[in-house]
Protein backbone atom coordinates (compact mmCIF):
# COMPACT_ATOMS: atom_id res chain seq x y z
CA UNK A 1 0.00 0.00 0.00
CA UNK A 2 1.00 3.31 -1.05
CA UNK A 3 1.26 5.15 2.23
CA UNK A 4 0.73 8.98 1.46
CA UNK A 5 -2.46 8.73 -0.52
CA UNK A 6 -3.90 5.60 1.53
CA UNK A 7 -3.24 7.29 4.72
CA UNK A 8 -4.33 11.12 3.63
CA UNK A 9 -7.53 9.57 1.93
CA UNK A 10 -8.17 7.17 5.15
CA UNK A 11 -8.23 10.50 7.31
CA UNK A 12 -10.50 12.30 5.38
CA UNK A 13 -12.89 9.22 5.12
CA UNK A 14 -12.21 8.96 8.74
CA UNK A 15 -13.17 12.50 9.40
CA UNK A 16 -16.29 12.69 7.38
CA UNK A 17 -17.90 9.49 8.47
CA UNK A 18 -17.30 9.99 12.27
CA UNK A 19 -17.75 13.63 12.60
CA UNK A 20 -14.44 14.53 13.21
CA UNK A 21 -13.08 18.24 12.57
CA UNK A 22 -9.95 17.88 10.04
CA UNK A 23 -8.25 19.44 11.95
CA UNK A 24 -8.89 17.09 14.80
CA UNK A 25 -6.51 14.38 13.06
CA UNK A 26 -3.03 15.29 12.28
CA UNK A 27 -0.85 13.29 9.74
CA UNK A 28 2.69 12.39 9.35
CA UNK A 29 4.46 10.15 6.59
CA UNK A 30 7.75 10.08 7.05
CA UNK A 31 8.97 7.49 4.80
CA UNK A 32 8.28 6.53 1.40
CA UNK A 33 8.29 2.85 1.82
CA UNK A 34 4.98 0.86 1.33
CA UNK A 35 2.94 -0.94 4.13
CA UNK A 36 2.39 -4.75 3.19
CA UNK A 37 -0.58 -5.24 4.63
CA UNK A 38 -4.05 -6.17 3.89
CA UNK A 39 -6.27 -2.86 2.25
CA UNK A 40 -9.35 -3.83 4.14
CA UNK A 41 -7.54 -5.33 7.18
CA UNK A 42 -5.42 -1.94 7.99
CA UNK A 43 -8.93 -0.26 7.33
CA UNK A 44 -10.56 -1.82 9.91
CA UNK A 45 -7.40 -1.62 12.57
CA UNK A 46 -6.94 2.26 11.87
CA UNK A 47 -10.51 2.63 12.41
CA UNK A 48 -10.46 0.88 15.64
CA UNK A 49 -7.29 2.87 16.75
CA UNK A 50 -8.85 6.23 15.42
CA UNK A 51 -12.08 6.23 17.10
CA UNK A 52 -10.55 4.83 20.24
CA UNK A 53 -7.83 8.02 20.15
CA UNK A 54 -10.91 10.51 19.00
CA UNK A 55 -13.34 8.97 21.76
CA UNK A 56 -10.47 9.68 24.81
CA UNK A 57 -8.86 13.03 23.41
CA UNK A 58 -9.40 15.94 24.22
CA UNK A 59 -10.79 16.73 21.05
CA UNK A 60 -9.60 19.48 19.99
CA UNK A 61 -7.11 20.32 17.16
CA UNK A 62 -4.31 17.94 16.33
CA UNK A 63 -6.07 15.90 19.02
CA UNK A 64 -5.36 12.78 17.48
CA UNK A 65 -2.32 12.05 15.15
CA UNK A 66 -1.33 9.39 13.14
CA UNK A 67 2.50 8.94 11.89
CA UNK A 68 4.11 6.17 9.80
CA UNK A 69 8.14 6.27 10.29
CA UNK A 70 10.69 3.57 9.90
CA UNK A 71 10.57 0.83 12.23
CA UNK A 72 12.41 -0.72 14.99
CA UNK A 73 14.38 -2.76 12.60
CA UNK A 74 15.37 -3.12 9.14
CA UNK A 75 12.42 -3.34 6.52
CA UNK A 76 10.00 -2.92 8.84
CA UNK A 77 7.57 0.37 9.58
CA UNK A 78 5.99 1.56 12.71
CA UNK A 79 2.42 2.91 12.38
CA UNK A 80 1.79 5.31 15.38
CA UNK A 81 -1.61 6.44 16.74
CA UNK A 82 -1.53 8.94 19.52
CA UNK A 83 -4.13 11.00 20.95
CA UNK A 84 -3.75 13.90 23.70
CA UNK A 85 -6.09 12.23 26.26
CA UNK A 86 -5.07 10.58 29.72
CA UNK A 87 -3.38 7.50 28.57
CA UNK A 88 -4.59 4.07 29.70
CA UNK A 89 -3.81 3.04 33.09
CA UNK A 90 -1.54 1.02 34.43
CA UNK A 91 -4.03 -1.41 35.92
CA UNK A 92 -6.10 -1.52 32.05
CA UNK A 93 -3.07 -2.04 29.89
CA UNK A 94 -2.40 -5.41 30.68
CA UNK A 95 -6.27 -6.27 29.60
CA UNK A 96 -6.10 -4.17 26.44
CA UNK A 97 -6.19 -6.95 24.16
CA UNK A 98 -8.31 -9.45 25.53
CA UNK A 99 -11.82 -10.47 23.98
CA UNK A 100 -14.78 -8.74 25.89
CA UNK A 101 -12.77 -6.35 28.14
CA UNK A 102 -14.06 -3.12 27.93
CA UNK A 103 -13.88 0.77 30.25
CA UNK A 104 -17.12 2.04 27.62
CA UNK A 105 -20.17 0.94 28.75
CA UNK A 106 -21.44 1.63 24.85
CA UNK A 107 -18.28 -1.22 23.61
CA UNK A 108 -18.36 -4.81 23.20
CA UNK A 109 -14.72 -5.53 24.25
CA UNK A 110 -13.53 -6.82 20.83
CA UNK A 111 -12.27 -3.88 18.98
CA UNK A 112 -8.53 -3.71 20.21
CA UNK A 113 -8.81 -8.01 20.53
CA UNK A 114 -10.02 -7.80 16.62
CA UNK A 115 -7.15 -5.68 15.63
CA UNK A 116 -4.14 -7.33 17.53
CA UNK A 117 -5.79 -10.48 15.25
CA UNK A 118 -6.19 -8.77 12.24
CA UNK A 119 -2.39 -7.17 12.77
CA UNK A 120 -1.16 -11.17 13.34
CA UNK A 121 -2.85 -11.89 10.44
CA UNK A 122 -0.94 -9.51 8.05
CA UNK A 123 2.41 -10.28 10.10
CA UNK A 124 2.22 -7.34 12.09
CA UNK A 125 2.29 -6.68 15.46
CA UNK A 126 -0.49 -4.44 17.49
CA UNK A 127 0.60 -3.29 21.39
CA UNK A 128 0.00 0.06 23.36
CA UNK A 129 3.03 2.03 24.26
CA UNK A 130 3.02 3.53 27.80
CA UNK A 131 4.07 7.63 27.07
CA UNK A 132 2.62 9.85 30.01
CA UNK A 133 1.43 12.46 27.49
CA UNK A 134 -1.16 10.37 26.26
CA UNK A 135 -2.21 7.38 24.31
CA UNK A 136 -0.18 5.53 22.14
CA UNK A 137 -0.98 2.13 19.76
CA UNK A 138 1.97 0.81 17.49
CA UNK A 139 1.40 -1.46 13.85
CA UNK A 140 5.05 -2.68 13.54
CA UNK A 141 4.42 -4.04 10.20
CA UNK A 142 6.84 -5.10 7.17
CA UNK A 143 7.73 -2.73 4.66
CA UNK A 144 7.40 -3.49 0.70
Amino acid sequence: IEPRAYLANFVHEFCASEKVPQSGVLLAVQTPQRMRFDRQHLDQVLWNLARNAWRHSRKGEGAVRIALSPGPAPGTLALDVFDDGKGVVPEVQAHLFEPFFTTDAQGTGLGLYIARELCDGSGANLEYLDDSTGGQFRVTMKGA
